[in-house]
């Protein structure tokens, strides 16, 4: 009998050791989506002053390229559609291939002409 005890005693510090580690999950993702959040409004931001030298630049040092233009969109589509498609635009002159490739994979942002 008192080792049923025990266990029922462990079990319920092990619940709230669950209930306390998902309260500190739920913060951590609370926290995680306010730094995303953040990293998205800057981004936005910085593609909307990227100018065509400034691109060519990033492709030219591997810092822009098919993979990371697409994670970038990915995250910031559909709520910084506008940064995104000025950003688009400028990599249309430092690019034509590249930016081909990312309307094709992100078909809302095709041209509208």
């Amino acid at each position: 009998m008192e080792g049923c005890g025990k266990r029922s005693v462990d079990n319920s510090k092990e619940s709230e050791q669950e209930e306390t580690g998902k309260g500190d999950l739920n913060e951590e993702d609370f926290h995680l989506k306010i730094l995303k959040d953040i990293c998205c409004e800057l981004l936005s931001n910085m593609f909307q002053e990227l100018t065509k030298e400034n691109t060519l630049e990033g492709l030219n040092q591997g810092h822009l390229n098919e993979q990371t233009c697409s994670c970038a969109f990915q995250n910031l589509l559909p709520l910084y559609f506008a940064s995104v498609e000025s950003f688009l635009e400028v990599l249309r002159e430092a690019d034509q291939t590249l930016a081909e490739n990312l309307e094709k994979r992100f078909p809302s942002l095709k041209v509208h002409t």
